[in-house]
Order: C-alpha cells, then sequence, then structure tokens
C-alpha cells in the first residue's frame, strides 16, 4: 500500500510539473526550434542514461522528458521537465544558436533487488544546448540539482549530455 501511494504522489507531481502555467502561443507554427522544427527524440548519456524528448510549446519553452537506467544502481527513471530558453549565448553564428536553459521538474526512481523502493523527487535541471539553425539536430548538456521527498528527504544532483533530432 505505502508503494502505491508513493507512486501516485510521484504522478501528481509530474502531472503538476506539465500543468504549469503556459503563455499564449505564437501564431507561426514553424517559428522555432531547430530548423523550425518542434519535437525532438533522442539520446541522454549521464545519470541516468537513456532516451530523451523534448517538445517546444512556444519559442522559448518546451517539456522535456527522460527515461533511463542508472548507472551505480539498478533503478530505472523517468524525468519529467518544463524548460524555458532565457538566454541565447551571444556568438556571431549564422550555423548555430546556443541557448541557456533553466527549468522545473519531478522524477520517479523504481528501484529493483533488496531494496525496491519508489523514489520520488524535484529538480531543477540547468544547461546548455547547441542547435543547428539549418539542421534538425541539437546536443546538449544539463546538471540538475535536485531533493528526493519519498521516501526520505535528502539532497540530489544528477546531469548528463545529450543528442536529439527534430521531427
Amino acid at each position: 500500500m505505502k508503494r502505491k501511494k508513493m507512486i501516485g504522489l510521484g504522478l501528481a507531481l509530474m502531472i503538476l510539473v506539465v500543468s504549469f502555467p503556459l503563455p499564449a502561443k505564437s501564431n507561426s507554427f514553424s517559428s522555432y526550434g531547430p530548423e523550425t522544427k518542434r519535437i525532438g527524440a533522442g539520446l541522454y548519456l549521464g545519470e541516468p542514461t537513456g532516451f530523451t524528448f523534448k517538445a517546444y510549446l512556444s519559442e522559448r519553452l518546451a517539456i522535456d522528458a527522460i527515461a533511463g537506467w542508472g548507472l551505480h544502481h539498478e533503478v530505472f527513471t523517468i524525468i519529467g521537465d518544463v524548460t524555458y530558453d532565457f538566454l541565447d549565448l551571444p556568438i556571431q553564428s549564422n550555423v548555430v544558436t546556443l541557448p541557456f536553459y533553466a527549468g522545473l521538474g519531478a522524477k520517479m526512481e523504481f528501484h529493483s533487488g533488496p531494496n525496491d523502493d519508489t523514489v520520488v523527487g524535484l529538480r531543477v535541471p540547468v544547461g546548455v544546448a547547441v542547435q543547428w539553425i539549418r539542421h534538425p539536430f541539437e546536443v546538449f548538456a544539463e546538471i540538475a540539482p535536485g531533493m528526493k521527498v519519498v521516501p526520505s528527504t535528502e539532497i540530489d544532483i544528477m546531469g548528463g549530455v545529450g543528442a536529439r533530432f527534430y521531427f
């Protein structure tokens, strides 16, 4: 019963994160994202290692998700973040842009083995991406300090690098 309550709490937190109030959408459907594509999928290497998904909701606001396996423990992790590209780092290039982003998110870890706890936590991802202007591709690096809140409270840090193809 305790495990069901923790899973329910984690799902409620993730729903809260993705229902974050959004600004009005732009009138131009194809005005943002790498090569003006809005939805991307790819690989994430770090903690956890797995797959990543990103969908731009507006020019700077996006929903980001990661599903992967922990490198140090037998753990499957699901992450959902809302991110905001608040600064394009100034570079003199017509090939790439460098958006710097930050956000708020939630995670759930499903441990296997003798200690099969379900962990729920909050995180604050901060990172930078390299987005090609004429190609639907990006690479990024991020770090995400946070806090595990269920079953016990403790400080947590995650991070990694990744690449996404936009379609």
